[in-house]
Formats: C-alpha cells, structure tokens, sequence
C-alpha cells in the first residue's frame, strides 16, 4: 500500500525528473543517465552498472521569516541536497579498451548539472491543484572536509565519489486541513453597528474612509526585467479618477445578486506598448457564502492575454474613456456565482521571461516556459450586495 503523498515529496521527484532531463524536452540523446533519490550507500548498489545521479536529500531547515505562521498555513523549509555521481567505464567502440573511464563520467555528469542549475536557478513547479505553483531556487553551497567526512562517514563501506551541494529554497510543507482565506483589505475606516444582519450594507456617504494612494509610474524597459505596472480608470470624460482599489455594490433580484448593470471598469497598464500580448492578466477570485461560518477560498480565474498602453502611468493625465487596451466585465470574473453575497477579485498584470544561454540575454517567453514570472502591482475589487 503506497504511502500518502506530499508536497515535499513531490517536489523532490520534480527535481529529480528535471535532472534526468537536463531540463530539456525530449532528453538529450547523448545523456543517458540514471537519477535516483536516496542515501548514496543504498543507491550505489542497485545502478546496474549505469550512469547514475544520486541525489541525497540530507538536511531540512525551517524558513526564517515565518515566526508567525499558525497551524493552518503552508511551513516553508529549505532543503539541502547532495548530488553525487557514479560512474562507470564505458568501451564506446567495443575494442575492450575503456574510452571513458568511470571518474570521467562522474566529472561530467557533474558538471551537467551545475551548467544546469546556473543557465536555470528558478523552477516553477505545478502543486497538488492546477491553482499552485512553487517557485523554487537552486543555490550552490560548499561544503568544508570536516563536513564531507562527517556526512560521508554515515555510508559505511561506501568509497567516497565527488559530489556537489545545493540548498533548495524553499519548498512547500502543506497542511491537511489550510486554515480559512478571508477577504483582503480593500480601504481603512471604522465603524460600529448593532445589528449583524446590516454587515453587508452600503458605507455611509459621510463616513471617512482611506484607499491605498494611487502614484504615477514609468517601467524602465532598457531593464530586460522590468515590472509592468497596472490601474483601473472609471469615470466620465471630465471627471476620471484612478484608482488601485475599488468597493462597488450590486443591487438583488429576489434571492439573488442581480449582474444585469454589472460595472465595466477599465485597466490602464504600463509595459512595452509596442508589443501586442505579451501580458497576462491574472488573478483570484474570493466568494464569500451566506454562511459565514464556511472557509470561503480564492480561485484562479481564467488569464487573459493583454498588451500595454504606455509606458508612463501619469496620474495627472488619464486616458480618454474607452481609450485602453482593455475593459474589465464580468464575463472576466471565471466562476462567479450570484448566490453568494460579496465577492472580491484581485488583479496583476504578470510578463515572463527566461535567459537563452546562447545570446546571454532575458528573452520573453510563454507562462509555460517561463524561468522567472514578473507581476505588478496589485489591484482590488470588492463587491458586495445591496441590503434588502
């Protein structure tokens, strides 16, 4: 009976594929090499005298920052790996004579691991459900003598073979039951009532609220990793307003929240507006339920391949109305349901990019191939119902 799965064993095989693969799909012809997961002793033994990888997941340390963390959160650790290679002699033209002996091939499966954890040091990895993405680091660490023999030593008879350190930062521990995701702070204000039937109802007009201030921004392109940069813009001609975080109120229909005037709101992004589609727009999507004892939870909502403006966002000179790239309906809030009673959906406008080792630079690529993944900032809708 298989053992229940995790995600941290799950990334570990993630890695290790990724090694067996070079990070390349199909695998390199040439790189016929098995990758194991385990102690060196335990391993060396069972290679069937193959080409083998064998990486040994020896140290766990809990991540730093998280002093906070409660019961229901994901712990994140970091992870200490060694890779070691074990080699074997190789009589490539069958002469009985050894054209690659078995400490050649260690070195360069070796040294194929490290041009591939320094050309890729950031892989995304997909979690249990299509909403989870891990961005893990490989970062080299070395290791001093009194180390080596002291880890090495545990192997028993097993004759030491050159081996690499890498600490991989950082992966995920997820709890069996996630503590409840509650709604973001959309403004600060303050006020009391008596009645919680009335928590749903409209701020009063003379109340003081305070909404996060919105500041114009400019995206230096000549940084080939520069963050786009996103705002939503609503109003009539003479009067536009910009903002980062909006409440707006739907009114019911019978039992139901009635969509038939939902809002349109416009974004207005900063990027390079002389590429078409190289953004997406991507986001969650928070339901609250009539019972408000129920965990809601924030889904992914479809993204949507979206393109720049400009590359300026000057508060003191918004576009004309309909004048963006792109408006916002509710045909883009994925799976919202008018059953429920307030919802919220925060927004990013996210580039990818990867570094292409034969020109040196960060290119633009797909989310599927991305090695790093640039957000903006965020924005914040928040609806809610009006009372009966």
């Amino acid at each position: 009976m298989p053992l229940p799965t995790s995600s941290l064993a799950n990334i570990c095989n993630v890695i290790r594929e990724h090694v067996s693969t070079l990070g390349l799909t199909p695998t390199p012809a040439d790189w016929d090499v098995t990758v194991t997961i385990g102690a060196p002793a335990a391993n060396q033994s069972a290679n069937n005298g193959t080409n083998t990888l064998n990486l040994f997941f020896y140290r766990f340390e809990p991540f730093s920052f998280a002093a906070d963390s409660q019961p229901g959160d994901v712990q994140w650790v970091k992870m200490y790996c060694i890779i070691t290679a074990f080699g074997v002699d190789e009589d490539t033209d069958n002469d009985t004579t050894v054209d690659f002996s078995a400490g050649f091939n260690e070195l360069s499966m070796l040294s194929q691991v490290m041009r591939l954890f320094q050309e890729q040091p950031v892989l995304l990895i997909e979690g249990d459900t299509p909403e989870e993405l891990w961005h893990t680091q490989f970062i080299a660490r070395p290791l001093a003598d009194d180390q080596i023999n002291q880890i090495w030593s545990t192997q028993g008879e097993t004759v030491y073979r050159p081996s690499i350190v890498y600490e991989i930062a950082l992966a995920p521990i997820k709890p069996d039951i996630p503590k409840p995701q509650v709604a973001r702070v959309a403004s600060v204000g303050t006020r009391a009532v008596s009645n919680i039937n009335n928590r749903y109802a409209r701020w009063p007009t003379d109340g003081q609220t305070q909404f996060p201030q919105v500041p114009s921004i400019s995206v230096d392109l000549s940084n080939p990793q520069w963050a786009p940069a996103i705002m939503m813009i609503s109003g009539l001609a003479a009067n536009r307003q910009a903002d980062l975080s909006i409440n707006l109120q739907v009114p019911n229909a019978g039992a139901d929240a009635d969509f038939s005037s939902f809002p349109q709101i416009e974004l207005w992004v900063a990027g390079d507006p002389l590429k078409t589609g190289d953004l997406n727009l991507v986001g969650q999507l928070l339901q609250n339920p009539p019972d408000i004892d129920t965990s809601p939870a924030w889904q992914n909502i479809t993204p949507l391949s979206i393109s720049a403006d400009v590359e300026t966002l000057d508060i003191n000179n918004l576009p004309a109305p309909a004048t963006t790239n792109f408006t916002l309906t509710q045909a883009h809030w994925t799976a919202i349901d008018n059953t429920k009673n307030n919802w919220q959906l925060q927004l990013f406008a996210e580039r990818y990019i990867k570094f292409d080792p034969d020109s040196g630079e960060w290119v633009d690529t797909t989310s599927s191939g991305a090695g790093v993944r640039i957000r903006s900032n965020p924005l914040l809708i928040t609806l809610t119902r009006e009372t009966s």
